[in-house]
C-alpha cells in the first residue's frame, strides 16, 4: 500500500499480513508485540487493520537481531525504548557479536577439521588443541589465564563491563572494577596455582563450571600455607561476555 505524504514523498506501508510474509514473523507474534508496546504499527486504519512503515520494520529487524543473540523481549523493550538507543550503534553492536560468534565457530570447525586429519594420521595435534573453542575452554581461559599475571587485559575480553559477582564466601557483591582493584591481590594470595576445570554445564547463555585448585594461600604471613580449592561457578553470559558470576569456594588446607 502506497500513502502519499506529499507531493515528492511516499511511504510504502504494509499491513500486518504483509509484514508476516516480509518478515517471517508470525500474524500472531506481530500482534502480541503491539500487545505489549514492543512493536506499535505506524497507524491503524480505518478498518482498523494494522499498519507498519519503515521505521517499525527497522525497529522489527532490532528485536530479530536481539532474539537470535538470545534477548528476552523484557530486556529488548528495555533497550530500545531507551532515550539514549540509537540504532547505529546498535547494528555496529550486533555485527560484533556476530563477528565473535562466527570467529567462535570458525574455531570449532577448524577443531573438526584437524581432528578428522588427527585421526587419520596426517597431523599430531597438541591434547589442548582437541578443545579449541569450546565453551569449558572459554571457562578456563577467562577464570584461570586472565586472573594471571600479565594478563589484566583479558579481563575485559573475557567480562562485560556491568559485571555483576557475587561471592557468597564473602557474602558481598561486586563489579568488574572492584575485580580489577582486588587483582593483583589475588595474584599475590594464590602462588603457584594449579588450576583443572570440571564438570562443565554449557548452554547458550549459560556455564556452570567446578575448578579444582591447588595453591599457596598466604593468609597474612610471609610463608604461605598450602591449600586446595573447590570452587563452583556460574556464569550468565550476554554478547559473549561473561555478565552475571556468581561463586561459591571451599578452602582446605593440606
Amino acid at each position: 500500500m502506497l500513502v502519499i505524504v506529499s507531493d515528492e514523498k511516499t511511504k510504502m506501508s504494509y499491513t500486518v499480513n504483509e509484514l508476516a510474509k516480509l518478515s517471517g514473523v508470525s500474524i500472531r507474534t506481530l500482534r502480541y508485540y503491539d500487545s505489549i508496546g514492543l512493536l506499535k504499527p505506524a497507524y491503524y486504519g480505518d478498518n482498523h487493520y494494522r499498519y507498519y512503515e519503515e521505521e517499525q520494520l527497522l525497529i522489527l529487524q532490532q528485536i530479530l537481531f536481539y532474539r537470535e543473540l538470545s534477548f528476552s523481549l523484557t530486556d529488548i523493550q528495555r533497550i530500545i525504548c531507551s532515550d539514549d538507543f540509537n540504532k547505529i550503534d546498535a547494528l555496529i553492536s550486533h555485527k560484533q557479536v556476530l563477528a565473535q560468534n562466527l570467529d567462535r565457530t570458525k574455531k570449532l570447525i577448524k577443531t573438526i577439521d584437524q581432528t578428522i586429519a588427527h585421526l587419520k594420521g596426517k597431523i599430531n595435534m597438541a591434547n589442548e588443541e582437541l578443545f579449541t573453542g569450546f565453551a569449558h575452554k572459554f571457562a578456563f581461559d577467562s577464570f584461570v589465564t586472565a586472573f594471571s599475571p600479565g594478563n589484566e587485559q583479558l579481563l575485559d575480553q573475557y567480562f562485560s563491563s556491568d559485571l555483576i559477582m557475587f561471592n557468597h564466601a564473602m557474602s558481598k557483591q561486586l563489579d568488574l572494577n572492584d575485580l580489577k582493584s582486588r587483582l593483583t591481590r589475588i595474584q599475590n594470595m594464590f602462588k603457584n596455582l594449579e588450576s583443572e576445570v570440571k564438570d562443565v554445564i554449557a548452554e547458550e547463555n549459560r556455564i556452570a563450571f567446578r575448578v579444582e585448585q591447588n595453591a599457596i594461600f598466604t593468609k597474612q604471613v610471609a610463608e604461605g600455607i598450602p591449600v586446595k580449592l573447590d570452587v563452583m561457578n556460574l556464569y550468565k553470559l550476554e554478547s559473549g561476555k561473561v555478565k552475571e558470576w556468581q561463586i561459591w569456594v571451599n578452602i582446605t588446607e593440606t
